[in-house]
C-alpha cells in the first residue's frame, strides 16, 4: 500500500535562486526541482497556496494552510508537508500546533540557502520532512518541525542562527528525533501536547505589543498606549521574567484595566519563575500584581498564544490555565 503526502508551500528561501548580484528572488521552476530529489519514496501531491517571504506570513495565510492540511488528511493522506521561509518558520508552527487537530503529522520545512546554491540544503530538508509526514512514530505528535536531518516539536524549536544550514535547535530537551528513511529515530518522548484551541486563526490577531525589559528601560511607552485601546501585552523581562521597580506602577496600571500582561524570560534558556525572588519587579511582585508569567515560552510565541487566546474570547482564568501548560 503506497504512502501518500501532501505538500503545501507558502514560498520562502527553499523556492528561491541566487541572481547574478548575489541577491536571493522567488523562482517559481524551482519547486519542481525540488520535488524531484524526493526520489518517489511516497506519493507525493503537490499544492503551492502563496510565495511570500516569511516576514509577510499572516493568520490568514494559516488558516488557508489548516483547511487544506485538513482536507488532505481527511482524504487520505498520511502526512502534510509546508515549506516555509525560515524568518518566522518557528511561529508558524507553533500557531499552526495551536490548532491541528489530526493524528496525522502536520511538518514545517524551509531551507537556509537558495535553491540554486551549490550548498543547497532545501532538496535534503524537503525529503526528510517528507519522510517525517509519512513516518509511523510521528503520528500524534501535531506540528512538527524538520530541518538538517531533526525533528523538532513545534512549540520548543526555535531559529538559532541567522545562517547556518543547522539553524534551528529545541529548547529545553533538544530535537525530538534524528530522520531516517523508514521511520523517526526518537530521541525522547513528548509531554502530551497543550490543550488545543478550536476552529482555526482568525485573519488578523488583536494587535498585542511585546516589550522588552532592560537597564535603564521602565517601560514608559506605556505612558502612550491607553489600557483602554490595548488588548493585552507581553513583555520580555530580565533574568526569570523581572522587570524594574519603576515600571510596577504602569504594569498595574495596565493590569488594573483588565488588559492580560504575559512576563516571559528575555534569555534563551531556563524560562521564567514563579517563586525565586521577591524584590519589587520580581517575578513573585509580577504574580502579586496580576500578571501571568510565560514558562517555557519565549516571548514572540508567548505573544502568539496570548493573541490567539483573545481571538478566541478566553477568560482571564482560561488565559493563565493555557500559560501554565508551559511552566518551566
Amino acid at each position: 500500500m503506497s504512502t501518500a503526502v501532501t505538500l503545501l508551500s507558502l514560498g520562502g528561501t527553499i523556492f528561491m535562486t541566487e541572481d547574478a548580484a548575489g541577491g536571493a528572488r522567488p523562482d517559481d521552476g524551482a519547486g519542481e526541482r525540488l520535488l524531484a530529489t524526493t526520489g518517489g519514496e511516497v506519493e507525493l501531491t503537490a499544492l503551492p497556496l502563496a510565495n511570500t517571504s516569511s516576514s509577510d506570513v499572516r493568520p490568514h495565510h494559516l488558516r488557508t494552510v489548516l483547511e487544506h492540511a485538513r482536507a488532505a488528511v481527511d482524504g487520505g493522506a498520511d502526512g502534510v508537508v509546508l515549506t516555509h521561509g525560515t524568518d518566522t518558520l518557528e511561529e508558524t508552527a507553533f500557531v499552526l500546533g495551536r490548532y491541528w487537530d489530526r493524528e496525522a503529522p502536520l511538518v514545517v520545512t524551509g531551507a537556509m540557502r537558495p535553491a540554486s546554491d551549490l550548498g543547497a540544503d532545501g532538496p535534503a530538508n524537503l525529503r526528510d520532512a517528507v519522510r517525517t509526514a509519512a513516518a509511523p512514530s510521528a503520528r500524534e505528535l501535531g506540528v512538527l518541525v524538520v530541518f538538517d536531518g531533526h525533528a523538532h516539536l513545534a512549540d520548543q524549536v526555535t531559529k538559532a542562527s541567522s545562517r547556518s544550514v543547522s539553524a534551528f535547535a529545541s529548547t529545553p530537551s533538544g530535537p525530538l528525533a534524528i530522520v531516517e528513511q523508514q521511520d523517526l529515530r526518537l530521541l525522547h518522548r513528548p509531554l502530551p501536547r497543550a490543550a488545543l484551541l478550536p476552529g482555526a486563526p482568525p485573519d488578523r490577531f488583536p494587535a498585542v505589543p511585546l516589550l522588552t525589559a532592560g537597564l535603564d528601560e521602565d517601560l514608559s511607552l506605556l505612558d502612550h498606549l491607553p489600557a483602554e485601546e490595548l488588548r493585552g501585552l507581553v513583555v520580555a523581562g530580565v533574568g526569570m521574567g523581572h522587570v524594574s521597580p519603576v515600571a510596577m506602577p504602569r504594569l498595574r496600571r495596565v493590569l488594573g484595566a483588565g488588559v492580560p500582561v504575559v512576563v516571559a524570560a528575555r534569555t534563551a534558556h531556563g524560562g521564567t519563575s514563579t517563586h525565586h525572588y521577591s524584590y519589587p519587579g520580581s517575578e513573585v511582585d509580577l504574580l502579586a500584581a496580576g500578571a501571568v508569567m510565560s514558562g517555557l515560552l519565549p516571548a514572540p510565541k508567548a505573544r502568539l498564544l496570548l493573541q490567539a487566546l483573545l481571538a478566541d474570547g478566553a477568560s482571564a482564568d482560561s488565559i493563565r490555565g493555557a500559560f501554565a501548560a508551559f511552566a518551566s
